[in-house]
């Protein structure tokens, strides 16, 4: 059996909802899925590491050496605003990747995230298609490499890697903002659960 990730999406800073399809012999199963288990930093780290590309392609940020930089050496641009040798990409989130395929053209991705403005309001926004073989885009190898580790990621996640439970309180005031869509996700887990299955919810809509 073969498992592509096609999509996935943070919500609400703390769960991920992602799209795969199955494969097996003769059959081919499109899957989408949330999940209430905290995400690992692992994944949250694979998720930053697309900034870059998404200020990039978005045309935010056009400065080539320094996305080259960040790119390379995401550590010392990413991570930690302290310590961080520009503070250009803070302002920057990336919560989706979608990917989709085009007869006789390959593989395309686009990016969504947000941008916080100096008002401290934040605009949402989704990059142009990509395709994964466009040799125009300048650092097209270096996204595919971001893409891979996240694609990864996020078959680790469907495996179990996942944060401890315990994570969810350092996000006590954040989830407050988010209780239609606690709401609705323990409201389906208990459905779930009182089928014998955990963990899981499938196709769960976020009302925020």
């Amino acid at each position: 059996m073969e498992v592509l990730i096609k999509k996935a999406a943070i919500r609400g800073s703390l769960f991920l909802s992602y799209e795969f399809d199955q494969k097996e012999i003769g059959i081919n199963n499109s899957i989408k899925t949330s999940s209430d288990q905290p995400i690992h930093e692992d994944l949250r780290i694979a998720f930053r590491k697309l900034i870059p590309h998404f200020a990039f392609i978005c045309e935010e940020i056009k400065d080539e050496k320094l996305v080259k930089k960040a790119i390379e050496s995401p550590k010392d641009y990413l991570m930690d605003r302290e310590s961080s040798k520009d503070e250009s990409f803070f302002k920057y989130s990336v919560y989706q990747f979608a990917i989709t395929d085009k007869k006789d053209a390959g593989e395309y991705i686009s990016i969504s995230g947000s941008k916080q403005l100096e008002s401290l309001e934040e605009i949402v926004f989704t990059t142009p298609s990509i395709s994964l073989i466009d040799a125009d885009y300048k650092f097209i190898e270096e996204l595919n490499e971001s893409i891979d580790e996240l694609k990864k990621e996020v078959l680790a996640y469907m495996q179990g890697k996942q944060a401890p439970k315990t994570q969810l309180e350092m996000f006590g005031s954040e989830e407050d903002d988010f209780d239609d869509f606690d709401d609705q996700m323990k409201e389906a887990g208990q459905k779930l659960k009182d089928m014998g299955v955990t963990g899981v919810t499938l196709e769960v809509v976020n009302k925020e």
